[in-house]
């Protein structure tokens, strides 16, 4: 029986049988475990307050054959003030909810960890738009994973545009205004393609956002209207993730509460 002590987040922890818990944590250098908590649903189990999703420390798991059981754990974070605003709440289940779409089992992904964190701190303690939170936590998490689009200049003409623009959310391609009104055998669009609006602004977000290091990926200004930026962030996620969200369902139908 293989002892290891790894530092990661809960991002999920769901009933199990008749009295555990199953947690889904991402860690710094092990990727996604799934781990059991024995009792974990009983008052009187020590790691009751511990077996929750947005808990981050350092856990104690052993390995036994392929599966994995809690035996240790010491909390860095809870990220407490999340679970007093509902609205936070959801979009923070949403945003582990993608961690865990996008992570692989035991494949270590640093950085998308350290951005789930960064956004769960700023939910927690910081004053910052939860709608920007979301939308750039959502490009951010796709970019790292293998999905940065393409979006230095325009796919067709290589020009910068010179105003509103469109992103081919499947090829990552970037096409100016001008160039959406030539034929489908140059811009590769057609009727089955999900293309989606770029205001000025908001592609120059973006850009920020595929090179900004992941402390200060919240450290961009939109001007005018931010819809763009938010509709863009998650349709493209959602297009590369090829569904949507039960948590992003659920998320959007409190804020119409």
């Amino acid at each position: 029986m293989e002892e290891l002590s790894v530092k990661g987040l809960i991002v999920k922890d769901v009933d199990f049988g008749e009295n555990d818990k199953l947690l889904t944590i991402i860690t710094e250098d092990k990727g996604k475990l799934t781990v059991t908590v024995k009792g974990g649903r009983s008052l009187k189990n020590k790691f009751i307050s511990v077996a929750e999703a947005f808990t981050y420390g350092t856990f104690g798991v052993r390995k036994k054959t392929k599966f994995f059981y809690l035996f240790d754990a010491d909390v860095t974070d809870d990220f407490y003030p999340i679970r007093e605003d509902l609205v936070k709440m959801s979009l923070a289940s949403y945003i582990c909810d993608v961690a865990n779409e996008l992570a692989l089992e035991e494949v270590a992904d640093e950085a998308l960890l350290k951005l789930t964190l960064n956004a769960l701190y700023a939910l927690a303690y910081k004053d910052y738009d939860t709608k920007i939170i979301k939308a750039a936590y959502e490009f951010k998490a796709a970019s790292i994973s293998g999905f940065m689009p393409e979006i230095s200049g325009c796919s067709v003409c290589g020009r910068e545009p010179e105003d509103d623009s469109f992103v081919n959310a499947a090829s990552g391609t970037l096409i100016c205004s001008d160039c959406m009104t030539k034929p489908t055998s140059v811009t590769g669009i057609d009727s089955s393609s999900i293309v989606l609006p770029l205001t000025a602004s908001a592609l120059s977000a973006l850009r920020y956002l595929e090179e900004a290091p992941i402390q200060r990926f919240l450290s961009f200004r939109l001007t005018g209207d931010a819809g763009s930026f938010t509709n863009f962030c998650e349709k493209y996620l959602a297009c590369h993730l090829e569904k949507e969200l039960y948590t992003l369902s659920f998320y959007k139908s409190v804020l119409n509460v």
